[in-house]
């Protein structure tokens, strides 16, 4: 039996998650991370943030829009060239 994908239709609107190391300025952050879904010429839009227990991490929560998997692909993949990020949901 094969196991089918379960694919996602688009466009989609979601929120995404990113966690960075809060050694860096938010405003630098929010700019990092606004840099790549502008270059994948993505609608967004910052939700909230917030720090973790110890003061280590802050989760920034942004509203995207995607119209393909060819843009979230780009997003994801941008992601990984913000030095300051650590995780992403």
């Amino acid at each position: 039996m094969s196991e089918e994908k379960e694919k996602l239709l688009f466009p989609q609107n979601f929120d995404i998650k990113v966690i960075v190391a809060a050694t860096v300025p938010i405003d630098e952050s929010k700019a990092n991370i606004g840099r790549v879904f502008s270059d994948c010429q993505t609608v967004h839009s910052f939700v909230s943030a917030r720090a973790s227990a110890k003061g280590n991490y802050i989760t920034y929560t942004y509203n995207i829009d995607l119209d393909s998997q060819e843009q979230m692909n780009a997003v994801y993949d941008g992601r990984k060239n913000v030095p300051e990020i650590k995780f992403g949901l």
